[in-house]
């Protein structure tokens, strides 16, 4: 599975750093970006004031749920560009590879952007739900050392909090850092369409809500299921020829989400695009 990376940077000399330590490393430079305010990917609000915040705001918003799909963290990086700091982002990082990617960015203090986004919530910022730090789908991330550049701006506690998973569990500590992020890559989990979020939120509405699930609990499995069935190793493939494959990803993708608990929406996520 290809995985995306990213981290929240203070000032672009940091992030300029861990690009180039990444493209030493052997990754390809296309697949790293510097995200700002005044990037090409933002270059419809180029020059935008920092009040101007609607239109830069829609614009980033807009890159971020592209890259991320309806992942929460999508919020809180566009409100980091807003504010004037810089997004690292690696794409298409293999299992083997994410690891030695995070290890290398973190030598450079990104910022705790869980710190942050509450230091931002105590400041009156709404962009992003005040428990979508608590438990976000698909991303991974160990527990580590305080971000010094973190707790340079804004004197932010910087104690790297539990990550939560589906299912409300806590990833095991690999004793790494704590602010560079991965996300399964938008190639694995491709269903972040406007219409198909929309028919997967109509799916968990009517079958989900009652139990008091967020639509962001579901989120992965829907796109899960959606993008084995459209993949070149199961297209065309009977559910109940794949499943035990599918579980065997699954559960090493998300160690701590039971498959149990999210068969049915991974099944849903398939039959939309095998029905």
């Amino acid at each position: 599975m290809a995985h995306t990376l990213a981290a929240v940077f203070a000032v672009r000399d940091m992030a300029e750093r861990a690009r180039h330590d990444l493209i030493t490393a052997g990754f390809p430079g296309a697949n790293i970006r510097l995200h700002d305010a005044g990037s090409d990917d933002f270059s419809a609000t180029e020059n935008i004031r920092r009040d101007d915040s609607d239109s830069l705001l829609d614009s980033v918003k807009h890159f971020f749920t592209d890259l991320f799909g309806s992942h929460a963290d999508r919020h809180i990086y566009a409100e980091a560009v807003r504010r004037g700091h810089v997004v690292l982002t690696l794409e298409g990082a293999s299992d083997a590879d994410i690891q030695r990617a995070t290890d290398l960015v973190e030598r450079y203090a990104p910022l705790d952007i869980d710190a942050h986004a509450e230091h931002w919530r105590a400041g009156g910022w709404q962009g992003a739900p005040q428990d979508d730090s608590a438990r976000r789908q698909g991303a991974s991330m160990q527990s580590g050392a305080p971000s010094q550049q973190g707790a340079s701006t804004g004197n932010l506690n910087e104690t790297a909090a539990s990550q939560q998973f589906a299912g409300g569990m806590a990833p095991p500590s690999s004793g790494t850092g704590a602010n560079a992020r991965r996300y399964p890559s938008a190639d694995n989990l491709p269903g972040t369409s406007y219409d198909d979020e929309q028919y997967y939120r109509n799916h968990w509405s009517a079958t989900y809500v009652a139990t008091g699930a967020r639509f962001e609990d579901y989120d992965p499995a829907y796109r899960y299921g959606h993008s084995m069935a459209n993949s070149d190793s199961y297209r065309g493939r009977p559910w109940d020829e794949v499943e035990a494959e599918l579980r065997s990803t699954w559960e090493h993708t998300y160690p701590q989400s039971a498959w149990d608990n999210f068969k049915a929406a991974i099944k849903h996520g398939w039959e939309r695009i095998t029905s």
